[in-house]
């Protein structure tokens, strides 16, 4: 159908148009603003976000890094307007006596002041330990997002298409072949649900799948051992299923107490881009074998005095040099067994125990708080390839510690945030894992 113009002439008609090119833009102007304050209300995808990047800081077609976005990244996690990847000197001295989540929640808080009134807003200035993150305000150029928070709070960052919350900024080995330390930034996934999983299947594994885009999974091949004198424990982390096919890093895992299957990598994985080198992202990655306090010194008596009884398996990679026997209950330190260390070369890995915390009180080596420990997801539509109880992987999400004297289970963490549980190997439960962004290199790609 045709438009009438009541004057017929061509400056009626540019009136027309210029009518109808103003509606649509207040119309898109509209839509943006019902976008940003969904965001900033941290809706999208059930988070507390205190700071999201909805661009991506890597580019997975180019295969290069959004500088802009970095150097966001380093200045809300640092406080300082002056860290960027032109100057990583603020950054390398806070990496080299090491940050935590709670460091960084509060630096936070010094880029954002908080919009609230007078009487609260001195609660602003709390301590790391203290994890107080009050309303905060959008920045001012307002191209990412801010939300209004309580008590408690995660920051959240994309990064291959999915959502991480940085938890711990350290350094690479001194004196790995006679080079300086790089920066690292431990990243831990967000949640097991993740948009860019809407599409992936319940059935993709024979031991994990995606429900309503919720990653689960066995920990064991849908098997247990209770003798943790077998070759292949049934809860040790460095065979298991989980690390090798679910998180793609392949390799041997163990299909019983004697056997052994390998799995190659598959570019059709969720994780591809965070393991496999041909799409780019893995060199500037960091393995755990280049992190001293993964090889050693994560002790669960320790670090929680009074609530454990003996070290948990599967903490460090170190062999028995590095973990002694001492603090462990009888045969649950392999250390020295094969096997037990191959996740010290693997890019993604499950975080343990000690470096998560459990509590608001027992917050590990990472100070994590609660809503980063959360699962936002709290139920399934439920569907086909769960191997085992169904309503554990919207309850708890995989740790790789192993279950200090009784082979057949690992721990997690309840889906709350707020405890720690455990289950047997065979259980279907909520995966997320963890990976070290090299930030030194990162800086270098952008110069």
């Amino acid at each position: 159908m045709k438009h009438k113009f009541a004057g017929g002439g061509i400056f009626d008609k540019l009136k027309y148009t210029g009518f109808v090119c103003l509606f649509l833009f207040v119309i898109a102007c509209t839509m943006t603003n019902i976008v940003l304050a969904a965001l900033s209300t941290g809706i999208e995808g059930g988070f507390s976000v205190i700071y999201d990047v909805p661009q991506d800081l890597w580019d997975r077609v180019s295969q290069v890094f959004d500088k802009s976005n970095v150097n966001k990244l380093l200045w809300n996690i640092s406080g300082d307007s002056t860290a960027t990847v032109d100057n990583m000197a603020p950054i390398e001295a806070l990496a080299a006596t090491r940050m935590t989540s709670a460091d960084m929640i509060a630096n936070y808080n010094k880029v954002n002041p908080a919009s609230v009134d007078k009487d609260s807003a001195s609660a602003n200035a709390a301590s790391a330990s203290d994890n107080l993150i009050l309303a905060n305000s959008a920045s001012a150029d307002n191209d990412y997002s801010v939300s209004a928070m309580s008590n408690d709070a995660e920051i959240v960052v994309t990064l291959g298409g999915l959502k991480w919350t940085p938890v711990y900024l350290s350094t690479t080995n001194e004196g790995k072949d006679n080079e300086p330390h790089d920066v690292i930034l431990t990243l831990w996934l967000a949640d097991n649900q993740q948009d860019a999983w809407a599409d992936r299947k319940a059935d993709e594994g024979d031991y994990y799948g995606f429900l309503d885009g919720a990653l689960y999974s066995d920990f064991a091949a849908d098997w247990y051992e209770i003798n943790p004198t077998e070759a292949y424990p049934a809860h040790m982390y460095g065979t298991s299923y989980v690390r090798a096919v679910t998180l793609n890093n392949g390799g041997a895992y163990a299909t019983s107490g004697t056997e052994a299957a390998t799995v190659g990598q598959s570019k059709d994985s969720a994780f591809a881009t965070f393991t496999m080198s041909e799409f780019g992202l893995t060199q500037y990655l960091v393995t755990p074998e280049q992190v001293s306090w993964q090889e050693s010194g994560e002790s669960t008596k320790l670090q929680f005095e009074h609530y454990f009884w003996y070290d948990l398996p599967n903490e460090n990679w170190g062999g028995k040099d590095k973990v002694p026997d001492m603090d462990f209950y009888d045969d649950y330190n392999y250390a020295d067994k094969e096997g037990n260390d191959a996740w010290k070369n693997d890019y993604l890995w499950l975080p343990s125990l000690s470096e998560t915390g459990y509590s608001e009180t027992l917050i590990g080596i990472w100070q994590t708080s609660t809503a980063q420990r959360a699962l936002s997801k709290t139920s399934v539509s439920g569907g086909v390839g769960i191997t085992n109880n169904v309503g554990k992987i919207t309850q708890t999400s995989w740790l790789r510690s192993g279950f200090g004297n009784y082979a057949r289970t690992a721990y997690s963490l309840l889906a709350e945030g707020s405890e720690r549980s455990y289950h047997y190997v065979s259980d279907s439960v909520a995966v997320r894992p963890a990976l070290h962004l090299n930030l030194t290199e990162v800086a270098k790609s952008l110069k």
